[in-house]
């Protein structure tokens, strides 16, 4: 990595941080660099709407390179890199925390580590082309089943270690963890989260101050922008019936795959983690006809565009204790905001 002392500070009274940006696939990084290089970061030209303090800073008339982070190859532009880190959890975590390392180690740290991406949007909260800034990231699928769909035969059982009957493995060892705020686990037992095993939680809470900075900045773009849980899962919903379940689970507003893991690995740094998405697609039976890509992309570039362009949007943000025991936390039930935040 080479050093970054030809990017000045738009502003004297604010410290630009040097942010970190995953996505999952070359597609979406290739839409937030186009944010990066939009029309209005030549020269010092205005968004077409919005306040009228929303300027390009110095900095972002800089070219657009790469950086070398480890295996990886990012994308620079000032003080933001663009790293496509791979589809779901494992892979984003594993590029996230090499490209935390490696800058670490260079001795040019980041500041800020930001998902994005398209994501599916849940009805009544988003549609398509909507962009979503979490106020929590969740692994909806990272537990255990508890239960079955019908009572098997009565047999005979040995033994059963203390581990299995807590993990729900034997019918005759119902778990008897409870989450933190000693509520049964939800679902009626049918789902059985991290914090419900007593195996850390399911559960990463962004800052508070860094959600509502993040989505004054994106609400300048003139596009819907919503609050509100963003689930990560292995595998995508892809029927009506999982998405009611983690409607009535979660009561999410999107679902995507990489957000809870990138958050784990920016924690482990002690650096702030954000997630932002676009939505291109309806959660619910799988019908490729009601995607719109291009849509969710097209709002992908231009939140990406006003996170430069704010002069907020790269303000430092305080680093986390890298214990992280403030950064994830269960929650007790869905929270509900007005004016589209959830």
């Amino acid at each position: 990595m080479t050093a970054d002392e030809d990017i000045p500070d738009h502003d004297p009274d604010l410290v630009v941080s040097r942010t970190l940006i995953v996505t999952a696939v070359t597609a979406e990084a290739d839409a937030v660099c186009a944010g990066l290089m939009g029309s209005w970061s030549r020269g010092r030209t205005r968004l077409p709407a919005g306040p009228g303090n929303l300027v390009s800073p110095d900095w972002d008339r800089q070219l657009l390179t790469t950086s070398t982070l480890g295996p990886y190859v990012g994308r620079r532009r000032g003080p933001v890199t663009v790293l496509a880190a791979g589809t779901g959890g494992p892979a984003a975590a594993a590029g996230t925390a090499t490209a935390l390392a490696v800058a670490s180690a260079a001795g040019q740290p980041f500041d800020l580590v930001v998902t994005m991406g398209v994501a599916g949007g849940f009805r009544g909260w988003v549609e398509i082309g909507d962009i979503v800034v979490a106020d929590r990231m969740v692994a909806a699928d990272l537990g255990a089943e508890s239960g079955l769909d019908e009572e098997p035969p009565s047999a005979s059982i040995g033994r059963i270690s203390e581990m299995d009957r807590n993990l729900g493995f034997h019918a005759a060892g119902a778990p008897t963890h409870r989450s933190p705020d000693r509520r049964a686990p939800t679902g009626g037992g049918a789902f059985l989260t991290l914090d419900d095993l007593g195996l850390g939680s399911s559960t990463v809470r962004p800052d508070p101050e860094l959600v509502s900075r993040l989505h004054a900045v994106l609400d300048a773009t003139g596009r819907r922008i919503v609050t509100g849980t963003v689930v990560s899962v292995s595998t995508v919903t892809g029927t009506e019936r999982r998405a009611s379940t983690l409607t009535e689970r979660l009561d999410p507003v999107a679902e995507a795959m990489e957000g809870y893991a990138v958050a784990l690995a920016a924690r482990s740094f002690g650096i702030p983690a954000a997630e932002i998405r676009a939505i291109s697609n309806p959660v619910g039976r799988r019908d490729r006809a009601a995607w719109n890509l291009p849509a969710a992309l097209a709002s992908l570039r231009t939140a990406a565009a006003a996170l430069v362009a704010h002069p907020d949007g790269l303000v430092a943000a305080e680093a986390l204790p890298v214990a992280g025991g403030e950064a994830a936390s269960a929650v007790s039930g869905p929270q509900h905001g007005s004016n589209g935040t959830h």
